[in-house]
C-alpha cells in the first residue's frame, strides 16, 4: 500500500544494545505504528551500533534516498558511547554545540545533585543551525535539522521520552503534510481451515488498495484442515480522513463476514 502525496520517512535506530540483542527495538515498532496512523509512508528502518562509520553510512544512505524526514533514535545520553549527534555532525561537517535551554535545565539539576556537569552537558548536544527539541520527560535534548531539502530529527532512546518528543515535535509536521489517514485492526477469523484461504486470496485480489495479511500458518495435515481454527488477519485501510477510513473498514468487514458465511460460516472477532 503506497500513500501517494504523503511524507516519506526513514528511521535509524542506534545502539550496541540493539545490535547485540540485549534489548528489543520497541521504539521503531511504536514509531512505525504512529507514522502509519498519520498517513505518512515509512520507507525503511535501519539499525546500527554505536559506531561512527555505521552511523555516517546510515545517514548518507537516507539522505541519498527519497525520504523527506529522517528520524534517529538513541545515542543522546551522557555516556561516552552516546555520540549520535557527534557522528552526524562529523558526517555533515557541522559543528556540535550545546542547546542553552537544555544546558541550563541540566545545570540546575546536576548542581543540586552534586553530579559531574560535564557528563550532563553531553545530553544537550545539537548541531549548529539546528533547532533544539526539548525533552519534557527526561533530560536529553533532541534536534531538528534542515539538510538537503529534508528534515533530520534526533530523539533519545528512552521510550517515554522518545514518544513524548515525537508527538510534540514531529507528529504535527507529518499530520500537516499527510494526504491520508490509516486505520489498522487485527481480527481473529475462526472457520474451517481449508475454507479460509480461498476467501482470503479472493479478498486480496478484489481489494488491492487494502492491506490484508494473515499471520504465518504452518502446514496442516488433511484431517486438521477440516477442523475449525482461528487465523489472525491484519487489515489496514486508507482514507482521506479518520472517519472515512472507519467507514471503509466497517463496509469491508461486513463484506468479509458475508464471504465467510457464504464459504460455510465462521466467527470474526476483533483482537
Amino acid at each position: 500500500m503506497k500513500h501517494k502525496g504523503s511524507p516519506r520517512v526513514e528511521l535509524v535506530a542506534t545502539g550496541d544494545e540493539l545490535i547485540y540483542g540485549r534489548i528489543l527495538d520497541t521504539n521503531s515498532n511504536w514509531l512505525a505504528k504512529r507514522i502509519a496512523e498519520m498517513g505518512a509512508e515509512l520507507r525503511r528502518v535501519t539499525m546500527v551500533g554505536d559506531d561512527y562509520d555505521d552511523i555516517r553510512d546510515a545517514l548518507i544512505g537516507a539522505l541519498d534516498r527519497d525520504a523527506e524526514i529522517i528520524i534517529f533514535t538513541g545515542g543522546l545520553g551522557p555516556s561516552e558511547d552516546d555520540f549520535t549527534v557527534d557522528a552526524i555532525g562529523r558526517a555533515l561537517g557541522i559543528v556540535v554545540i550545546n542547546d542553552p535551554i537544555g544546558f541550563q535545565k541540566i545545570k540546575e539539576i546536576y548542581e543540586r545533585r552534586g553530579s559531574d556537569l560535564k557528563r550532563g552537558a553531553r545530553m544537550t548536544r545539537i548541531l549548529e543551525g539546528s533547532e533544539a527539541v526539548q525533552n519534557h520527560v527526561g533530560m536529553s535534548v533532541g534536534m531538528k535539522l534542515p539538510i538537503r531539502g529534508k528534515l533530520l530529527f534526533t530523539l533519545p532512546g528512552v521510550p517515554q521520552e522518545m514518544q513524548g518528543m515525537f508527538d510534540e515535535s514531529i507528529a504535527p509536521v507529518l499530520e500537516a503534510e499527510a494526504k491520508h489517514k490509516l486505520l489498522g485492526h487485527t481480527y481473529g477469523v475462526s472457520m474451517v481451515w481449508r475454507d479460509f484461504f480461498p476467501v482470503y486470496t479472493k479478498l486480496q485480489a478484489d481489494y488491492p488498495e487494502i492491506y490484508i495479511k494473515n499471520a504465518a500458518t504452518p502446514p496442516e495435515a488433511e484431517e486438521e484442515r477440516a477442523k475449525v481454527k482461528e487465523i489472525k488477519v491484519d487489515i489496514v485501510i486508507q482514507g482521506a480522513t479518520k472517519k472515512e477510513a472507519e467507514e471503509k473498514m466497517k463496509f469491508f468487514m461486513a463484506e468479509y463476514k458475508r464471504r465467510v458465511d457464504t464459504a460455510g460460516g465462521g466467527v470474526i472477532r476483533r483482537i
